[in-house]
């Protein structure tokens, strides 16, 4: 099935590559007149945008797929990054900036293993049930309202658990709000090259899935089968 697609692997791959540069930045925070926002939120658009194409291309199964592997790879990094950080921490310059940076990292996995998979299903099941509704048109209508609740789910599981040591809780707040407006304004902006690249996309790969009797079990996704539909 997966061999008939000629762009879905490189999706996955773009979308574990954004998502764990995310996670290198999480910790850069702007400061723009009092208003604190995260270097990864400014770039996190682009990772949704990719997630709501594979769900909106190729369906709700394939897409939390890519879910489960980003999860994955995310795990991998943040563990390496965090083990290399603490072993000779004092060493020399470099290793001590590394310590202070990354000793705490594992904060970041333990986000993701709560924020990625109830953020990004929750993505998967409101773009695939939209779908159905709106008989696959106003693709901006669900590609909005689908950012703005998947965007909150996200900031509200990641950030209190990754930032909470970094932070105090009004800072904290500020960064959430903050960071969820730029979220949904970047989602805005995007728009016009997600409604392109989707049209693009369904061409290339000839289907235009629809989520019909599918089971949105995320344990499913590897063992069930994913048919096309046109």
């Amino acid at each position: 099935m997966l061999s008939t697609y000629k762009l879905y692997g490189f999706f996955v791959g773009l979308t574990v590559t954004i998502m764990i540069t995310c996670d290198t930045l999480v910790y850069k925070v702007y400061d723009i007149y009092q208003l604190k926002i995260t270097a990864s939120g400014i770039i996190f658009s682009l990772c949704f945008l990719f997630s709501t194409l594979l769900t909106e291309v190729y369906g709700y199964k394939l897409a939390v797929r890519s879910v489960w592997i980003m999860v994955f790879c995310q795990t991998i990094y943040v563990l390496l990054l965090n083990i290399t950080s603490v072993i000779q921490s004092e060493n020399n310059v470099i290793a001590e900036n590394y310590y202070a940076l990354y000793h705490e990292f594992w904060r970041v996995m333990i986000g993701t293993w709560f924020s990625v998979p109830i953020s990004y299903f929750f993505n998967g099941i409101v773009i695939s049930k939209l779908k159905i509704v709106f008989s696959g048109q106003y693709f901006f209508i669900r590609y909005l309202i689908a950012s703005m609740s998947t965007q909150a789910a996200l900031l509200l599981t990641s950030y209190p658990i990754s930032l909470s040591g970094k932070y105090n809780i009004n800072e904290l707040i500020n960064i959430i709000s903050t960071t969820w407006s730029y979220k949904v304004f970047m989602s805005i902006c995007l728009l016009p090259l997600a409604v392109c690249l989707v049209d693009l996309v369904k061409k290339i790969e000839k289907t235009d899935y629809f989520d019909w009797n599918t089971s949105y079990n995320p344990l499913n996704v590897f063992t069930e089968k994913n048919e096309r539909k046109p």
